[in-house]
């Protein structure tokens, strides 16, 4: 399922049900609030996620139900900068095409008032008075105020069934992920990460693509954090639960984290502590609803302090590193942060997480002005300390030629602020983007910088860029046309290597010689040799005959200069007996072109593929070659093949069975040598006479004696006693003859 397809069905499944497990009725009434904040002007896989959203929402609401009853809330698509940027598109109830127009016409624009949005889709709701369903789709963290867990948890309080599921639309920030999971939990709404594709699947099918579960009782689930919006606290919890008239307690649980319990409707007041350290949290006049689920989240608060010390202090250089000295509770999701003096508490233009060490290495941003360093508590988010620091501009020079040729290196000397990761040297045309590249390198290795001049002439301009954002510093230089020239032979045998020599501009990566067809790609090469070896280059020709060129080609990537060449065929002979023994070694005269590389004469199948070999003898040892036969009678035939991969001469040849005889004593003592008397085929590598086990594998054996020397073999027996076979073996490979042995024991 492609992601939009998926997402599409995401949002359908997450229209259809009501809360953790409950099932909404048919006809339930649902508000969709749409992230259209900036950040939504962001890609995947190349296509804009507000995009994504509006295609995906489009086919959604012209395949939902008529019955179910939607509206539409929007953030961020108005202004820029403005908290207040919320707007109900579409009532609940308004016709899907108009709600379809609304969504078709929203432009990212502003910040993500987030909380205050579900708050305000609750509202429209009624949900203090009826059940209330709202789908959140968002791509990012709150950047205005209140604190989104909060809020979540104030609206499951005073909801009469009131349930937010939230889609975190392409979020990898785990204190992003931490906000929109907290947002769902605190109303027992679902979760649903759609990063990707295959991470969406995954999740629908372990959670909302099951078929929700119909509520006949009610429900409630007891949840407490360490501080708003915190972490859940998994154990060690007391919960009591009375009614609000008073009365005895209708729930008494010790020892408990998150607890799921039954309860009469009605309205109670709900408390929890934790013993180990004396915490406590209430909530008063908890309503509870007929066969409906339930919700309540309480934090349980204390004291959370943190101090900065800047290293330097005050100041620093924009791009530059500064150590920050910390104390804090140091809970996961802490980090320390830097951003605009007085901006929002989730804002920031760089941050690194305590758990990476104190004092932590934080980088400053990459434009002067007035900042601050902060401690965040992660979960919650929230600044605990703070500290100013001004950001000065940092500056550099470059220093090279005015002029250079295509690919040609050059030189670049440069100063700037100490290195940090995405500084670097770059050459670009004077108009392009500052983040853009194309030859580069990092700083960190130093000063001067090497940089290939681009392929194509014109005027471009380095560029010192620092943290990948921006240009402290330009050069304009010139880059002049590359000349060259290649010089070889007009013709050639097909396979032949042919000397060109060539001139050209200083060699760089990827500069070198080739040949090709004319009218092949400029990438495109065959045998090829590099500029840097010199000139003149080898090139081994195409074993197909044809008109090529012989190309010089810069980086890889452009022809700076072609000379036309005609390949001839190449034209060979081999000549060997018609008829050998299996395994006999054949002597095979051949003619042919100036040997290269792959060119040998073999022995194979005539149906085998024209790279198929069995033994083989490489032309450049010369006339005859020396093959012997294959082990299996049968037809085969004698090649000349050229560049392990073309035949160009071929030779039929019969090979017949190989035969053998075995003559030796019935029996011989154990360890003792028996002469074995033989005939067989002229004698090859891998030819023996053994003593094998009964019954073993062919090329099995105890011992063994080699053919080469002739009759008779001396072969020394086993030390074990017992029943053996003698055999004669060929090429390692094939059984020839056999002759039972007893072995006795030794005298």
């Amino acid at each position: 399922m492609t992601r939009r397809g998926i997402f599409r069905f995401l949002c359908a499944a997450m229209f259809g049900f009501a809360g953790a497990g409950a099932a909404a009725a048919e006809d339930s009434d649902a508000m969709l609030v749409l992230d259209a904040s900036g950040s939504m002007w962001g890609q995947i896989e190349g296509e804009a996620k507000i995009a994504i959203a509006k295609s995906v929402l489009a086919d959604l609401l012209s395949d939902l139900p008529a019955e179910r009853r939607l509206g539409l809330i929007a953030y961020g698509h108005n202004r820029k900068g403005d908290c207040g940027d919320i707007e109900e598109l579409a009532a609940v109830g308004t016709d899907r095409a108009a709600i379809s127009a609304a969504v078709k016409g929203l432009n990212p624009k502003g910040k993500t008032p987030m909380a205050a949005s579900v708050k305000l889709a609750a509202e429209k709701l009624r949900y203090t008075e009826e059940k209330a369903t709202v789908i959140l789709i968002s791509d990012g963290i709150e950047t205005c105020e209140p604190d989104p867990c909060g809020v979540a948890a104030a609206l499951e309080q005073a909801g009469a069934d009131f349930t937010a599921h939230v889609i975190g639309f392409d979020v990898s920030e785990e204190n992003a992920l931490a906000q929109l999971q907290c947002l769902a939990e605190n109303t027992g709404g679902k979760f649903v990460s759609a990063s990707n594709a295959f991470e969406l699947g995954a999740a629908l099918e372990s959670t909302v693509a099951a078929a929700p579960e119909a509520v006949t009782v009610t429900k409630v689930r007891l949840r407490a954090t360490e501080l708003q919006g915190g972490l859940v606290i998994e154990k060690g919890l007391t919960w009591t639960v009375t009614p609000a008239g008073g009365g005895d307690p209708v729930v008494i649980e010790q020892d408990a984290g998150v607890l799921d319990v039954e309860i009469a409707p009605g309205t109670y007041d709900v408390a929890v502590a934790r013993p180990s350290d004396g915490l406590k949290g209430e909530q008063k006049g908890v309503r509870i609803s007929q066969n409906t689920w339930k919700t309540v989240t309480i934090a349980l608060t204390f004291p959370v302090e943190a101090t900065l010390r800047l290293e330097p202090a005050g100041e620093g250089v924009a791009g530059t590193n500064v150590n920050v000295h910390w104390t804090g509770p140091d809970r996961r999701g802490d980090y320390i942060a830097v951003a605009e003096k007085g901006a929002d508490a989730g804002a920031y233009r760089g941050y690194r997480y305590v758990k990476q060490g104190n004092p932590v290495e934080l980088r400053l941003p990459v434009e002067p002005g007035e900042y601050e360093v902060r401690y965040m508590l992660g979960r919650p988010i929230r600044t605990l300390a703070s500290a100013d620091i001004t950001v000065t501009p940092a500056t550099a020079t470059l220093s090279a030629q005015d002029e250079a040729v295509a690919g040609e290196e050059v030189r670049v000397d440069f100063t700037g602020p100490p290195p940090g990761s995405g500084d670097f040297i770059t050459i670009t045309k004077p108009d392009d983007p500052d983040n853009n590249y194309r030859d580069y390198a990092y700083t960190r290795q130093g000063s001067p910088a090497t940089i290939r001049m681009p392929l194509e002439p014109g005027e471009y301009e380095l560029r010192f860029v620092q943290n990948n954002k921006k240009v402290l510093a330009r050069r304009p230089i010139t880059v002049a046309a590359a000349l060259a020239t290649v010089s070889a032979k007009s013709t050639a045998i097909a396979g032949e290597t042919v000397s060109v020599v060539f001139t050209g501009p200083p060699a760089g990566s990827g500069d070198y010689i080739t040949v090709t067809k004319p009218d092949a790609p400029e990438n495109n090469y065959n045998d090829y040799g590099y500029v840097r070896n010199g000139s003149p280059a080898e090139l081994r020709m195409p074993l197909d005959a044809g008109e090529y060129e012989i190309r010089y080609v810069q980086g890889g990537k452009k022809v700076i200069a072609r000379q036309a060449i005609t390949v001839t065929p190449a034209e060979a002979s081999v000549s060997a007996k018609s008829t050998a023994i299996a395994g006999e070694t054949v002597r095979v005269e051949f003619t042919g072109p100036p040997a290269g590389s792959g060119d040998f004469i073999t022995v194979t199948k005539p149906d085998a593929p024209e790279k198929k070999y069995n033994d083989y003898g490489y032309v450049r040892n010369g006339s005859p070659a020396e093959l012997r036969m294959p082990l299996d009678a049968g037809e085969y035939e004698i090649r000349y093949v050229q560049g392990n991969k073309k035949v160009i001469a071929r030779q039929a040849i019969t090979v017949t069975p190989a035969t053998a005889t075995l003559n030796a004593p019935a029996s011989a003592p154990a360890n003792t040598i028996v002469e074995v008397d033989f005939t067989g085929p002229p004698p090859g590598s891998g030819d023996y006479v053994a003593v094998s086990a009964l019954g073993s594998e062919d090329t099995k054996y105890v011992t063994y004696g080699y053919v080469r020397g002739g009759s008779p073999a001396r072969v020394r027996m086993p030390k074990e006693s017992g029943d053996y076979e003698l055999r004669y073996i060929q090429g390692n490979k094939k059984v020839l003859a056999r002759r039972p042995i007893s072995v006795t024991p030794a005298p």
